[in-house]
């Protein structure tokens, strides 16, 4: 990783869409170069996906909320992620080391909608606490 291979991961941090002309303009190197780039960071998993940013408002889901799961043993860890994975509200889990176990980013439609999704939470098998925060703004989101 070059600063020109760091200033194409920016402009495809900001648009994955971005044309390889504008971005060859933005970082001052040909197209076919910054293909072949493009192309080396993706062999090497640096690039590992291209995604969509979805305005979860937009979508009719304008709480998003953070939530702390701490388990009341390591040994529930693989059932939760299992469960976790079908639940369409949450967004983003990790699995972390500290006082929680996991974080669960989660976009809902409603306070109701919300205690539905934690009532389901709660009663997943092992988990001993949840916690929740409403996000206010989000600062940065790469």
């Amino acid at each position: 990783m070059d600063p020109i291979d760091e200033a194409i991961l920016a402009c495809l941090r900001r648009n994955a869409r971005t044309p390889a002309t504008k971005i060859s303009r933005q970082v001052n190197l040909s197209v076919s170069s910054v293909l072949e780039r493009i192309h080396r960071m993706e062999l090497q998993g640096i690039i590992t996906r291209y995604t969509v940013v979805v305005d979860q408002a937009q979508l009719g889901r304008p709480l998003t909320l953070l939530m702390g799961v701490s388990m009341e043993h390591p040994r529930y860890h693989e059932a939760f992620k299992q469960a976790i994975l079908q639940e369409p509200d949450v967004l983003r889990c990790e699995y972390l080391t500290g006082q929680l176990d996991f974080i669960l980013r989660v976009s809902v439609s409603s306070h109701a909608h919300l205690q539905a999704l934690h009532q389901r939470i709660s009663r997943m098998p092992g988990v001993a606490s949840l916690t929740s925060y409403y996000v206010l703004e989000t600062v940065k989101d790469l």
